[in-house]
């Protein structure tokens, strides 16, 4: 399940939820409801106004990794902001998104041929892979990575995440943090911890992990949730972990809020009043 979430990141259904255990066609049309940074719009107002629930601002964030605009150029960055509008509300997808996007745009490309690879045959295939090489990006061999390993090739596919990694790939650096099969105890927590300021989900998955029981039944939740908040710094927080934050707050956990981060949390929670008990 863990690496069937991933090809479906790569595939470009995308994130239907950012946990460790699952981290998926309205017309081209609806992408039209971007709008393109201005230079008065810096990262961190941007970032500032997307965690006050404003996704517009998420979607220009989008627009600034898929440009280089303020922070680097990142494909899975680029997606993640996208996602986390639509999560907070926007009436937009990641494939509308996409849809928008410039003929000639590299990540437009990668995500087609992703899009195809999901749905073509066996001997179709051979083509998205001939062509994502013939792409030499980083992200192209971390998406030829995901498909090795979804073909069963597990050597080579850690092998594509590697090199992808080291040239950058945040999408790769992801990858090699997850476990060739389900479970918590399974997943690289340490490599989670040196990426997440790179990859902000990485934060939730780290909330996820902790505030859920290992193997011998124990929970650290206090750990959980200051992974959770840093994921909500970032703007990638959704909301199952901001209810669990609450829900901790409320019986009186360790944990120090302002009043903004209440507000900010129980609008990500609780957009119709709903709270996890």
């Amino acid at each position: 399940m863990m690496k069937s979430w991933m090809i479906g990141t790569a595939a470009l259904v995308l994130l239907a939820s950012c946990s460790e255990r699952q981290l998926v066609e309205d017309v081209a049309a609806k992408a039209k409801v971007t709008v393109a940074a201005s230079p008065e719009d810096s990262v961190a107002s941007l970032l500032n106004r997307a965690r006050w629930g404003d996704t517009s601002a998420y979607l220009k964030l989008a627009d600034c990794y898929r440009d280089g605009v303020g922070v680097k150029r990142d494909f899975f960055s680029m997606l993640t902001m996208v996602n986390m509008a639509k999560s907070r509300g926007a009436n937009i997808r990641v494939d509308d998104y996409i849809h928008g996007l410039p003929d000639g745009d590299a990540y437009k490309q990668l995500f087609l041929l992703m899009d195809r690879y999901k749905w073509s045959t066996e001997e179709n295939n051979d083509s998205v892979v001939q062509a994502l090489r013939a792409t030499g990006s980083m992200e192209a061999n971390a998406l030829l990575g995901i498909i090795a390993f979804d073909q069963g090739d597990s050597i080579s596919a850690t092998n594509l995440f590697n090199a992808s990694a080291e040239q950058g790939c945040t999408l790769a650096e992801l990858m090699l943090a997850v476990p060739d099969k389900p479970g918590p105890s399974t997943i690289d927590t340490i490599r989670l911890c040196a990426i997440a300021e790179r990859v902000p989900i990485a934060y939730s998955m780290l909330g996820d992990i902790y505030w859920k029981p290992d193997e011998n039944g124990n929970t650290n939740m206090p750990l959980a949730v200051k992974f959770y908040m840093e994921a909500e710094k970032h703007g990638v927080l959704e909301e199952q972990g901001a209810n669990r934050v609450l829900s901790y707050y409320r019986k009186g956990g360790n944990i120090l809020l302002t009043d903004d981060d209440v507000k900010r949390l129980q609008l990500i929670a609780e957009p119709e009043g709903r709270s996890e008990e």
